[in-house]
């Protein structure tokens, strides 16, 4: 049976997982946690759980029908990065194509000016981590021959990530005069465009992962407060912001910026199921009541 591999088998990669075994492919998952191991095996998919730093481990998951690697696991701070250990151990392998789930904080605070993916990155703190995983995958393609692609995802919402438990407990914040521009895909357009970029991307090449219309902070937020039935969020000030949020969280709700996805749609060939919010965002708060 052909394989694949998702490296951080989380929100995202669960709901990729299932994909991919409806596409008849054996998964191997990723984890740290025994619990989120039983819920894999559960949905079918081989849990791996153990340290990725361990290339010996690591290459036990490696099977010569191993096609396609996604890397989902955020950048560590460590001294060894999970990263390399990964990167080592499927570089022998005949992979079809190594998706790195990069973010489209890269490109930094613009004020709310438009980038692709030939706009120039600006990044600091952990998106600074992110541009350097970015190279070092982008690296291997020519020095390991690794089939690498650089998927820079942007805020994921879905069925379980729909504002409401943050509303709920009154954890979410607009800020007064900073009425950002923000971009979300839906986990499902995220799944779509992940596949073409294995079965369509080019080696060495950057997506950005967004749906077709940026909008505002607060229009995400209050239509998320209307379906749950719950009370639109309160606006603060930049200082109580800056006290209630911490430094990084904050530095996130200031990021401003408009990101195109014309190589997502053009390039990779992608319809999206949900091109704005508008349409996905009732039918993401549908299918959590659903579950519940």
């Amino acid at each position: 049976m052909r394989s694949a591999l998702v490296v951080g088998c989380g929100y995202s990669g669960m709901r990729l997982a299932g994909r991919l075994l409806e596409l008849g492919y054996g998964v191997v998952g990723t984890t740290r946690d025994e619990s989120r191991a039983a819920e894999l095996r559960g949905a079918g998919i081989e849990a791996f759980v153990g340290d990725l730093a361990d290339r010996e481990s690591l290459r036990r998951v490696v099977r010569q029908d191993l096609e396609l690697v996604v890397y989902l696991v955020p950048p560590q701070r460590e001294a060894i990065d999970p990263l390399e250990g990964v990167l080592a151990a499927v570089g022998g392998a005949r992979l079809q194509a190594f998706l790195y789930a990069s973010s489209t904080a890269v490109y930094g605070d613009r004020g709310g000016d438009w980038v692709d993916e030939m706009t120039s990155v600006n990044p600091s703190g952990a998106a600074a981590l992110r541009h350097r995983a970015e190279v070092r995958v982008v690296g291997s393609v020519g020095s390991e021959n690794i089939p690498a692609r650089v998927c820079r995802i942007t805020g994921i919402y879905g069925p379980g990530r729909t504002l409401r438990r943050a509303l709920e407990s009154g954890d979410y914040v607009l800020i007064r005069e900073y009425d950002t521009w923000v971009n979300r895909i839906h986990v499902d357009d995220l799944t779509s465009g992940l596949i073409a970029a294995w079965q369509r991307g080019v080696n060495g090449e950057v997506y950005n992962f967004v749906d077709d219309e940026p909008h505002r902070a607060s229009e995400f937020a209050f239509m998320a407060a209307d379906l749950h039935g719950l009370s639109r969020p309160d606006w603060v000030g930049i200082d109580e912001a800056t006290e209630r949020l911490g430094e990084q969280r904050l530095r996130r709700k200031l990021d401003d910026k408009r990101v195109r996805n014309r190589r997502l749609r053009e390039d990779l060939g992608v319809h999206l199921r949900y091109p704005t919010f508008r349409e996905g965002l009732p039918a993401a708060v549908a299918e959590e009541r659903e579950g519940e």
